[in-house]
C-alpha cells in the first residue's frame, strides 16, 4: 500500500536470508548474486505472481545470468537485470530501470521533455474561485508535514470555492503525510483493498520495526511466527473503511492533478480520494508510474559489497489475486488534458492548473 523502509544491518539481513549451511560475509561462500535471488525467493511478496506459468523462462534467466557472471560480466549489472524482470518499480537496485520492461514501455523523462521540471510544494490562490495546493511527495520531514496542515487552514481560509490538489511527481514515501489532504475532500465512506504479507524474516522485521511495540502489531508477528514462510498470511481483513466524522462544506470541486511520476503513496492517495470523494475528478495527460501492488519495502545490503543494496516488497495488495492489478498499467486519469506539458512546472501556477480552474468552473454550474 505504500513504501515504508526498514534498513537493515548487514549482519541481520544476511542471517535472516541466507540458505541454511551457507557462510557469512567474512566466509565469503554466497556470490552477492545468489544473495539477490535467495532474497527474492524467499521474501518478496510479487515472488509467486511474477512467476505464475513462467517457471521454464524464469529458470532460464538465472542459468544465463550465471554463465554470464562466470564469463566476466559485472555481478552487479547482471542483479539489476535478474530485478529488473519482475517488472516491479518497488523492486529495485542501481541500474534497474535499463531492465525494467515498464521503464521502457512507459517513459515519463519530464525533466527532458520540459525546459524544468522541479515540483515544488506550493500553496497559493489561482484565482478568485480556486486554490493550488501543490504535494509532491508523501516523504515528509516535521517541517514538510506542518506545511501540509498550514496549506490545509490557508485554503479554508480563502473562501474559494474549488481545490486543485496538484500530486504531479509525488514518488511516495508513508500514506499518513496526506491525510489532512484526503480528510478535506472526503465527502462519503468509502472502501480500499487491503495488504498481506508473504510471510519471511524479512517480513517480520518489517513489522517489529513499525509495529511491535503495538497489542495488534505483537499479535501479527505471533502469527506469521507460525505460518510456514513463503505463505500469505491469512486471516487478515481483504479491505478497509475510509471514515471521517465529518465532512468538510468546501471544497465545492476538486480536481486532483496527476502524472507518469505519481506512484506508492501518491496512486495510494488517488485510489483513496476516488474510493471516499465524489466531488473530486482526476485530471492528467499520463497514467500514474504504477508502483503500488507489491510494497511495504525493505532494503538489503549485499554480503560481498555492503556499499550496494537492493529494496524489496514484503506485502501484495489484496487486489492482485483477484486480478485487479494497476501496476501494469498505472491508474489512468479521469479526464485526459489537451495541453502540451507545461513549460515549467516549480513553484509556479502552470497552464495546467489554470486548465483545471476552468474545467472547475464548469462543473460548479452543473
Amino acid at each position: 500500500m505504500r513504501i515504508l523502509l526498514c534498513v537493515l544491518p548487514l549482519v541481520a539481513a544476511v542471517a535472516g536470508l541466507l540458505p541454511a549451511g551457507a557462510q557469512t560475509p567474512a566466509g565469503g561462500a554466497v556470490s552477492d548474486f545468489d544473495f539477490a535471488v535467495d532474497a527474492v525467493e524467499r521474501a518478496y511478496a510479487g515472488y509467486p505472481d511474477k512467476t505464475a506459468n513462467r517457471a521454464a523462462e524464469y529458470a532460464a534467466l538465472k542459468e544465463r545470468l550465471r554463465s554470464g557472471i562466470a564469463s566476466g560480466r559485472d555481478t552487479y549489472d547482471a542483479v539489476a537485470e535478474y530485478l529488473g524482470w519482475f517488472d516491479d518499480s518497488h523492486l529495485g537496485t542501481e541500474g534497474v530501470r535499463t531492465y525494467r520492461p515498464k521503464s521502457v514501455r512507459r517513459p515519463s523523462d519530464y525533466a527532458a521533455r520540459m525546459e524544468r521540471y522541479d515540483p515544488q510544494f506550493t500553496h497559493c490562490r489561482v484565482d478568485g474561485e480556486t486554490y493550488l495546493i501543490r504535494f509532491p511527495s508523501c516523504d515528509l520531514n516535521e517541517e514538510q508535514a506542518a506545511w501540509v496542515r498550514t496549506a490545509v487552514r490557508a485554503y479554508l481560509a480563502s473562501g474559494c470555492a474549488n481545490l486543485i490538489l496538484d500530486i504531479r511527481g509525488n514518488g511516495g514515501g508513508s500514506d499518513s503525510a496526506y491525510e489532512p489532504l484526503l480528510k478535506l475532500l472526503y465527502d462519503h465512506e468509502g472502501v480500499e483493498d487491503a495488504m498481506e504479507y508473504r510471510v519471511s524474516d524479512l517480513a517480520i522485521a518489517h513489522v517489529r520495526e513499525f509495529a511491535g511495540d503495538t497489542e495488534r502489531g505483537r499479535a501479527k508477528i505471533a502469527r506469521m511466527e507460525r505460518t510456514p514462510a513463503g505463505e500469505f498470511l491469512a486471516g487478515e481483513r481483504k479491505t478497509y473503511r475510509i471514515r471521517y466524522d465529518s465532512v468538510s462544506p468546501r471544497p465545492r470541486r476538486a480536481g486532483l492533478l496527476i502524472d507518469g511520476k505519481v506512484g506508492s503513496s501518491g496512486e495510494q492517495l488517488v485510489l483513496e480520494v476516488r474510493a471516499s470523494s465524489r466531488r473530486t475528478t482526476v485530471y492528467g495527460q499520463d497514467n500514474t508510474l504504477g508502483c503500488l501492488d507489491f510494497s511495504n519495502c525493505e532494503i538489503l545490503y549485499f554480503p560481498q559489497d555492503s556499499t550496494r543494496w537492493m529494496m524489496l516488497p514484503t506485502t501484495r495488495s489484496c487486489r492482485v489475486s483477484e486480478g485487479r492489478g494497476i501496476d501494469s498499467a498505472g491508474i489512468a486519469p479521469d479526464v485526459r488534458i489537451p495541453l502540451p506539458l507545461p513549460g515549467e512546472l516549480t513553484d509556479n501556477v502552470d497552464e495546467w492548473v489554470r486548465w483545471v480552474a476552468e474545467e472547475l468552473k464548469t462543473k460548479n454550474l452543473k
